[in-house]
């Protein structure tokens, strides 16, 4: 220990000594990534968000979008021990997607909210078709789009008089 002149202060030696250690990605048990490169006519094993899928790498390569980058050995993809091919995502729409990517068209859900999460997992997929699809058929809907009821706004007494006598009776 060593005094600091005219302070109440002391000196300490200290030594630190730091270790970096790589950081690594974290894996699940089992898990591993890897390159998909193979024919078109090869069959593989999707995971996508507990959805279980068995497509070729032809369907997943037909359009230009993500999957075909990830299939075509352009990205690493990761599987579980069993060879399943993990996607994090929602599987629920996926199917339509395989369909989409093989007939190059769908029929589109019948909610509004169905046909917004389709768009969505198309966009992420950057499936462009499909995207344009889904939003013409929401722009369609919001135009089309019709009252279930009108209520009038009767504003003076000669306007009720007007709306009794141009009502009918229904028994």
């Amino acid at each position: 220990m060593k005094k600091v002149p005219g302070s109440k202060l002391a000196v300490t030696s200290l030594t630190i000594t730091v270790i970096l250690v790589p950081k690594r990605k974290p894996v699940m048990s089992g898990d591993h990534r890897t390159v998909i490169k193979g024919a078109p006519s090869q069959y593989v094993k999707l995971n996508v968000g507990g959805s279980l899928h068995y497509t070729t790498i032809g369907t997943l390569t037909k359009h230009d979008s993500m999957l075909r980058a990830m299939f075509s050995g352009r990205m690493e993809v990761l599987t579980d021990s069993e060879g399943w091919i993990l996607i994090d995502r929602c599987g629920r729409h996926f199917g339509t997607i395989l369909n989409f990517l093989r007939d190059g068209s769908v029929p589109l859900p019948d909610s509004t909210r169905e046909i917004s999460e389709l768009l969505a997992e198309a966009k992420y997929y950057l499936i462009q078709e499909l995207s344009e699809c889904c939003e013409s058929a929401l722009r369609k809907r919001e135009m089309d789009l019709e009252p279930i009821c009108r209520v009038p706004l009767i504003t003076s007494s000669k306007e009720e008089q007007m709306l009794i006598n141009s009502s009918t009776k229904v028994n």
